[in-house]
């Protein structure tokens, strides 16, 4: 068996704005990244659009089919060309893949007795995959978080895999002569209520100014903090770029991200957070970071030297209290948490970590069928 074999990823939607802003679909931008750098590997994504389409990104092609299901889009897309462009690969990795898509998609690699893998980036929760037996159709799954991983864990018998990123440490890097604004907090997620931005603003107190960068896609909820941010120190952006993003990373103070398992509404939420991303970029560039009890999001602050965890109202307003007046964090706070990351979390670390598993799932398949 050659050390040097072909990669397909799929997902349902791709990261454009013709397409789907959010995290889960930069996952898959990072992933390509990652395994760019390293040797061995010949990458390809396929996705699906209304129309079919070919781009690269960085050297990497994107294939984008049109959907043939009447489903709708997105996580019920079924391209039927998908199998004719899957001949010739050695290893298929699905994300967002306990989806509709997802068992097409691991449907599909069967019938080819390709290897596949499988992951899930909060996208859909279809019944067949996991409360059937689609996700045993998956040769190895890779999980985004340990929470993400215990949330299918039981349910599947294969090799599993927990990499919590990857980011580009390289791009989100503190600039040293950049001089940053300790009193600014900043939050950056998606506007939407299982966030938990109205928390931030609840709990901000006089002495710090908060900033929320975001696309919204809750009008109501949009509102709601609109309203709440009129009462304190508090800027809400909605159409940043990259780079004024990477410029807020760079010059504010402290980081917050606080998902909820229960939004402002009442309503309960199944997958808080599977993985805290922007709080990777922003420790990455330096940041300590306060984050909630929801999901993953405890993982990713493991020294309270760098990252604090809060519960509720109270704890969060004790928290702020604290950054407020000095008490938290120590000094270099943010050099441990940029060391943290490029640890753990690196595009390099993550890159290695992945291709092994790669070649361990592929190994296993081809002794199996041997």
């Amino acid at each position: 068996m050659s050390d040097t074999f072909r990669v397909a990823h799929l997902t349902p939607a791709y990261f454009a704005p013709e397409s789907y802003i959010g995290g889960g679909e930069r996952y898959v931008d990072y992933i390509v990244e990652a395994l760019r750098k390293m040797s061995g590997l010949d990458q390809c994504v396929f996705s699906v659009g209304t129309e079919d389409r070919l781009f690269e990104r960085n050297g990497v092609p994107f294939k984008i089919l049109h959907n043939d299901s009447n489903l709708g889009g997105q996580p019920n897309s079924l391209p039927t060309a998908l199998r004719k462009e899957l001949h010739g690969f050695d290893l298929i990795h699905i994300h967002q893949s306990m989806t509709v898509f997802g068992a097409y998609a691991v449907s599909v690699a069967r019938s080819l007795k390709i290897p596949v893998i499988g992951t899930d980036l909060g996208g859909g929760s279809y019944d067949l995959m996991l409360r059937g037996s689609g996700i045993e159709l998956f040769d190895g799954l890779v999980s985004i978080s340990n929470y993400a991983a215990e949330l299918v864990g039981t349910l599947f018998s294969g090799p599993h895999k927990v990499l919590i990123g990857p980011v580009d440490t390289h791009r989100f890097s503190p600039v040293p002569e950049v001089s940053s604004d300790r009193h600014r907090v900043l939050c950056v997620s998606r506007i939407m209520p299982h966030k938990g931005l109205d928390r931030v603003i609840a709990a901000l107190p006089e002495g710090l100014s908060l900033t929320l960068v975001g696309r919204v896609y809750h009008d109501e909820y949009y509102e709601l903090i609109r309203k709440m941010a009129n009462q304190k120190d508090v800027t809400i952006l909605t159409g940043a770029t990259d780079g004024e993003l990477l410029r807020l990373y760079r010059t504010s103070g402290l980081f917050v991200q606080a998902s909820t398992t229960k939004d402002i509404y009442g309503n309960p939420v199944s997958k808080p957070e599977l993985m805290g991303l922007t709080t990777l970029e922003a420790m990455a560039c330096g940041l300590p970071a306060v984050v909630s009890n929801a999901g993953s999001l405890p993982e990713l602050v493991p020294d309270k030297r760098f990252g604090r965890v809060f519960a509720n109202h109270e704890e969060l307003c004790a928290i702020l209290r604290d950054y407020a007046n000095g008490a938290w964090p120590g000094p270099g706070a943010g050099n441990l948490a940029r060391e943290h990351v490029i640890a753990e979390h690196s595009m390099e670390t993550i890159g290695r970590r992945l291709a092994d598993f790669y070649r361990t799932v592929r190994a296993a398949c081809a002794e199996r069928a041997a």
